[in-house]
């Protein structure tokens, strides 16, 4: 299986990460290992509805330095075309700050790889976010990629997350977000969830998850392309995940 790794440089990330090392010691190596009915991502799905297993490593440096990995099965639904991608891979890295005991921010640049092609163009990308947390209440989270799917259009997306624990172990969160993705994948997408997660020990949790969505943009606004990836909102689906961590 190949990886392309056009315009990601891991020699940088490996210097980093031994710079840091070598600056300060202290870091803490965390990961996870997921298993979920669905793919949905930003208003539709990944996996063309169909079940997943994810991965995390990341690890986070005392200095607020911190980068890592997540992995996921994917599915386009681009049957009939050759070299198929069945797996994305986002290597990220980025940098916390703690204003206040209240008050968090932290921004971060992550590139999307694919194993193959989707809808048989090369559809790797970056992006980069930007974050703002009170406590573990409330997240803001803006993003945009120069190049999203390297379709020569940037993108844009921002979405608001409320959580409230409703005991040591059960918590309630829900997200609203907008996807301005119109002339890349045809349209922008209005999506919202609403959650319930449950934490049996500090390492096994499982979610169940409402997802609705619609789409932004009317048949006549739709941004035309002979590029042929334009996902269906994902609009009142239901989705059970388990996810065990170290």
């Amino acid at each position: 299986m190949k990886i392309r790794l056009s315009c990601l440089s891991p020699y940088f990330l490996w210097f980093l990460l031994i710079l840091t090392c070598s600056a300060n010691c202290y870091a803490q190596l965390s990961g996870s290992f997921t298993g979920a009915t669905d793919y949905i991502w930003r208003g539709y799905s990944k996996s063309d509805g169909k079940p997943v297993l994810q991965a995390n490593i990341d690890y986070e440096f005392r200095s607020g330095i911190y980068l890592g990995t997540f992995a996921s099965a994917v599915n386009f639904a681009d049957h009939g075309f050759e070299n198929r991608s069945t797996a994305e891979f986002r290597p990220y890295l980025g940098f916390a700050y703690k204003l206040s005991d209240d008050w968090r921010f932290n921004t971060a640049w992550t590139r999307y790889i694919y194993d193959g092609k989707i809808f048989g163009q090369v559809s790797d990308y970056n992006e980069y976010y930007l974050y703002s947390h009170f406590r573990d209440l409330l997240t803001v989270n803006l993003n945009f990629s120069e190049n999203s799917y390297q379709q020569n259009h940037m993108s844009f997306n921002s979405e608001i997350t409320g959580r409230y624990p409703i005991t040591d172990s059960i918590e309630i969160s829900s997200t609203f977000g907008y996807n301005d993705q119109r002339k890349v994948l045809r349209y922008d997408y209005l999506y919202w969830t609403s959650g319930l997660t449950i934490h049996f020990s500090r390492n096994i949790g499982i979610d169940v998850r409402y997802y609705g969505g619609s789409y932004a943009s009317s048949e006549k606004e739709a941004s035309f392309s002979q590029w042929q990836f334009h996902p269906h909102v994902a609009d009142n689906r239901v989705v059970f995940s388990i996810t065990v961590g170290f």
